[in-house]
C-alpha cells in the first residue's frame, strides 16, 4: 500500500495510522461533565505519546463539541498511554430528560459487540488454564449442554474459527434482540432455538456471526461449570477494578453507576426511547463506564495485567494480538477476536459495537501502547470511529495516499474482464425482508482502462481502482485494497481491506441488480418493514460499523 513518507511531526507515535480517515463533521456547542478529566501522564514506558494531557484534553473538548446536540446528545471517552488513562470524560447528557450529565466514572453505555472483546478474553483466559484449547472441537465442550454444533463438514467448528468469525454459519445479523426483558431467556435456549446451520466448511472464509460469539461465551460457562454473567465478573471485571461494567440485562438496581439513556433524533433534536434487550449475551450486552474500558484496554496493552492485577500471562496476550486468520496478505485480517484497522502493516487492532440506540469503538495500537474508546447514547450515520480518527490524526502524521504504482506485469486488461463482474457479502442474509440489506450492498466491479477498475453499490458508493499486483487493486485517492482470488480463470472470491467482517463472492447472473428489479424492489418494501423491528435497524446498522477505510459512507456494526 503506499503512502508518503512524509517527516516525522512532533507526535509521531501514530504515524502508521496513515490509513484512517472518515468524513467532515458539522460544529455544534458541547456539553461536558463536570466530574472529569485528564490524569497526570506517567505510563509503563515513560515515553507517552501524550506529552502534556491538558493539550489532550482541549483538542478532544474541542472535537466532541462537533457532535454533541448534532451528532449525539451524549459521549463517552477514554484515552490510555500504556498502563495509566490520560484522558477519561463524559460530554453532553446522560438522559435528555433529566439533563443528567455523562460522567466518564459512573456513567455506563452499552458498547454492543466491543463486549465480544470481554468474551474473546475468556476464551483466551480458559486456553491458557489449560481448560479450553482452540483447535479442539467445540462440540467437546458442550456435553453437559443442550447445545450441539452439527457435523456438516469433515472438520469440526473450533474456539479458532469463533474468534475470527470463521466457523461458516448461516448469515444472521441479528442478535435475537428483544423489546420486553421478560422475553429474554437463558443463553443455552437461545443458541438452542436459534442454531445456525453451517454452510461453508470452518476456516475458509469470515462470515461474521453473533452467534459464533456467544456460542463462545456458553463455552466458557460451560468449561468452567458458573454462568457467564459470574465468570467474567469474577475472573475479568473484579481483577481489574471494572465495577462499572455488567453483562446483566436490564442493569440491576444495586449494579453501581447509572446506564444513560437511549436517544433517537428527529433531525433537530433528540428524545429518549426505550431500550432493547440482546438475547445473545456475551455478543453484545455489556455495558460499562469509560473509566472501565481505560482498564480493559490497559490490560490488554500490559501484556495481560496492570501493575499486579492481571488477567492474562503476557504470552496469552501476545497470542491474542496474533494473527489467526489471514484472508489475504494485502488486506486487513484477523487477530482473536480483534480485526486490524486500517493499512493492514500498521498492526492497529479494534472492534466497533453498537445497538438500536448506542455505538461504540475501540482501537489500540500495540506498537505505541496507545488505547483509545468512544461510545455515543444513539445510533447516528456518522459513528464514533470518526472521533478517534481526529486524535489520530491530531496526534500523528496522516500523510495523503499517493498514487498507487501500477504492476509491470502484462495481461491487466485481461485480468480486469476476469474478475469484473457483481459480489455479494458473505455474511448478508440472501432471503427474507433483510435480502435488501445484501442487494444494497452488492458491488459491481467493472474493466477501466488500461486495466484498472471501477466499483458502485446501488448506495452510490463509487470509486476507481488500479492493479498494482495481479489481481490486486488499490483505491485512487484513498487507502482501501481489492484483492481477488482466482483459480482456473474464475474468482473465488473478492477481499476487501475496509470489510474484515466478510468477503465478496460472485453473484450469479440471474440474481443480478440489472435482471432483477422486480425483486429488488420487493426487498426495499420489505426493508422499510423491517426498520420498523430491531432486527432490521440492527442488521443495518451492523453491517456498516465494522469498515476501517475512509469510504464516506461506511461508519456504522454490531
Amino acid at each position: 500500500m503506499n503512502t508518503s513518507t512524509a517527516g516525522t511531526t512532533r507526535r509521531s507515535f501514530l504515524g502508521c495510522l496513515s490509513s484512517l480517515g472518515l468524513g467532515s463533521l458539522g460544529t455544534a456547542a458541547s456539553r461536558t461533565s463536570a466530574t472529569t478529566t485528564s490524569h497526570d501522564i506517567d505510563s509503563r514506558s515513560g515515553d507517552s505519546p501524550f506529552t502534556n494531557s491538558d493539550e489532550l484534553e482541549a483538542f478532544v473538548d474541542e472535537v466532541m463539541a462537533k457532535r454533541i446536540g448534532t451528532t449525539t446528545p451524549g459521549a463517552t471517552v477514554a484515552i490510555v498511554s500504556g498502563d495509566r488513562p490520560v484522558l477519561t470524560k463524559g460530554y453532553g447528557a446522560a438522559d435528555v430528560d433529566a439533563d443528567d450529565p455523562v460522567r466518564a466514572d459512573k456513567t455506563m453505555f452499552r458498547v454492543g459487540s466491543v463486549g465480544k472483546l470481554v468474551t474473546y478474553t475468556a476464551v483466551m483466559q480458559g486456553v491458557e488454564r489449560g481448560v479450553l484449547d482452540l483447535n479442539v472441537d467445540v462440540n467437546t465442550y458442550l456435553d453437559d449442554s443442550e447445545v450441539t454444533v452439527p457435523d456438516t463438514y469433515d472438520d469440526p467448528v473450533t474456539l479458532r474459527h469463533l474468534g475470527t468469525h470463521t466457523a461458516g454459519f448461516e448469515s444472521a445479523l441479528d442478535p435475537d434482540i428483544v423489546a420486553d426483558p421478560a422475553d429474554l431467556d437463558s443463553l443455552e435456549t437461545v443458541l438452542t432455538e436459534q442454531q445456525r446451520s453451517r454452510i461453508r466448511p470452518p476456516g475458509e472464509h469470515v462470515g461474521y456471526s453473533n452467534y459464533g460469539a456467544a456460542l463462545a461465551g456458553h463455552i466458557v460457562a460451560e468449561a468452567h461449570e458458573t454462568t457467564f454473567d459470574e465468570y467474567v465478573l469474577s475472573k475479568i471485571f473484579e481483577p481489574l477494578g471494572m465495577t462499572h461494567s455488567t453483562f446483566a440485562q436490564p442493569v440491576s438496581d444495586d449494579q453501581p453507576g447509572d446506564l444513560a439513556a437511549p436517544h433517537v433524533s428527529d433531525g433537530e433534536s433528540f428524545t429518549v426511547t426505550n431500550d432493547v434487550y440482546i438475547n445473545m449475551r456475551p455478543a453484545g450486552s455489556l455495558s460499562a463506564t469509560a473509566t472501565d474500558m481505560a482498564a480493559f484496554m490497559s490490560a490488554h496493552l500490559g501484556g495481560g495485567s496492570i501493575d499486579d492485577r492481571r488477567i492474562l500471562d503476557t504470552a496469552t496476550a501476545e497470542l491474542m494480538h496474533s494473527r489467526h486468520h489471514v484472508r489475504h496478505p494485502a488486506v486487513t485480517n484477523w487477530r482473536y477476536g480483534f480485526h486490524e484497522y486500517g493499512n493492514p502493516d500498521a498492526n492497529l487492532i479494534a472492534h466497533s459495537g453498537g445497538t438500536v440506540n448506542f455505538t461504540s469503538h475501540l482501537l489500540l495500537a500495540p506498537d505505541h501502547d496507545v488505547g483509545i474508546f468512544v461510545a455515543y447514547n444513539s445510533n447516528p450515520s456518522e459513528l464514533p470511529a470518526a472521533v478517534v480518527e481526529e486524535i489520530v490524526e491530531e496526534y500523528g502524521h496522516q500523510p495523503a495516499p499517493t498514487p498507487p504504482i501500477p504492476t509491470s506485469e502484462p495481461g491487466g486488461r485481461e485480468r480486469a474482464e476476469t474478475v469484473a463482474g457483481e459480489y455479494s457479502l458473505s455474511y448478508l442474509p440472501q432471503s427474507g425482508p433483510l435480502q435488501v440489506v445484501d442487494l444494497l450492498e452488492h458491488m459491481t466491479v467493472e474493466p477501466a482502462d488500461n486495466g484498472d477498475l471501477r466499483t458502485t453499490t446501488l448506495e452510490g458508493d463509487a470509486r476507481k481502482w488500479i492493479e498494482t499486483e495481479p489481481y490486486v487493486y488499490e483505491e485512487i485517492g484513498g487507502h482501501d485494497v481489492l484483492a481477488f482470488e482466482v483459480t482456473d480463470g474464475a474468482v473465488n472470491v473478492l477481499n476487501m481491506s475496509s470489510e474484515p467482517t466478510g468477503v465478496y463472492q460472485p453473484v450469479p447472473f440471474h440474481e443480478r441488480q440489472l435482471v432483477s428489479g422486480g425483486v429488488l424492489g420487493t426487498a426495499i418494501f420489505g426493508f422499510g418493514l423491517s426498520l420498523v423491528g430491531w432486527g432490521g435497524h440492527s442488521a443495518w446498522r451492523q453491517l456498516k460499523q465494522h469498515r476501517t477505510s475512509d469510504k464516506p459512507d461506511m461508519e456504522d456494526s454490531e
